[in-house]
């Protein structure tokens, strides 16, 4: 989930893949080629849902069954990089690259998982690759992704820049718009942090971190009104969250 001050990258939403899309490296030797990719899609399904252990099982089932499927690599790659095991992570995001080189999520994530490890030439390297193929059908999201990585790293006029065309691609990106809340509100630019803040607002419930930073743009506008309204959101909805307990110990809020 987004986070009002950038510290990680959040892992991309894995795109499942279907067995045509993926298959077109896979080893021809294999005996149960479809099977192994529905336990690859299972793994990653799994992975999704935060479950480890049932993604790993499946996965390895997958690799078992077809050990040059791209598919399954790809989410080992993802597995390992939650795990924070980054020497396996890469060996498996190499694998899933040289099976399927023209796959855009795989260099999308992969791009992601370098920027994690402040390899930041390779991963934009890799965020280009995924956003100049014709047949990626979200490149706003890999702009996403490239701006969050350039906005962690201190380059804000390049993030900026991943963010406007994230935004043109789709206006409605809420992470990408609490990405430019906090851009413009860390620059002073208060009134252009409010616009993008209800903009986030609006195109997907709020978050802790998102409420948090709606309650400080509104001090800094110094309207009050919408001062309150958003900390009374936050503590009601959130009351047990960082943000509430930032809230309550700071000053100079009106009750």
């Amino acid at each position: 989930m987004w986070q009002g001050k950038f510290a990680r990258l959040a892992l991309v939403t894995l795109a499942l893949c279907t067995i045509a899309a993926c298959s077109g490296n896979r080893s021809r030797g294999s005996s149960e080629p479809n099977l192994a990719q529905v336990y690859a899609d299972m793994g990653g399904a799994y992975l999704q849902r935060g479950q480890r252990d049932e993604a790993r099982e499946k996965l390895q089932r997958a690799l078992d069954l077809d050990p040059q499927l791209p598919a399954a690599h790809h989410y080992f790659g993802e597995l390992y990089h939650q795990l924070g095991q980054n020497a396996d992570a890469e060996l498996h995001f190499r694998k899933a690259l040289k099976l399927a080189p023209g796959n855009p999520e795989i260099r999308n994530n992969y791009g992601v998982f370098l920027c994690d490890l402040n390899k930041l030439t390779e991963a934009e390297e890799q965020f280009a690759l995924a956003i100049n193929n014709p047949d990626y059908r979200t490149p706003e999201l890999v702009y996403e992704n490239a701006g969050r990585c350039a906005f962690r790293n201190g380059n804000v006029e390049k993030a900026e820049k991943y963010f406007r065309s994230a935004l043109k691609l789709n206006p409605k990106l809420p992470n990408t718009l609490c990405q430019m809340a906090t851009l413009n509100f860390e620059r002073g630019n208060f009134l252009s942090a409010r616009a993008y803040i209800q903009r986030c607002m609006d195109a997907a419930p709020p978050s802790p971190q998102v409420l948090w930073l709606a309650v400080r743009i509104e001090r800094e506008l110094q309207d009050k009104t919408a001062t309150r309204k958003y900390a009374k959101q936050l503590k009601n909805d959130f009351p047990d969250a960082k943000e509430t307990n930032l809230l309550i110990q700071s000053q100079g809020l009106d009750n």
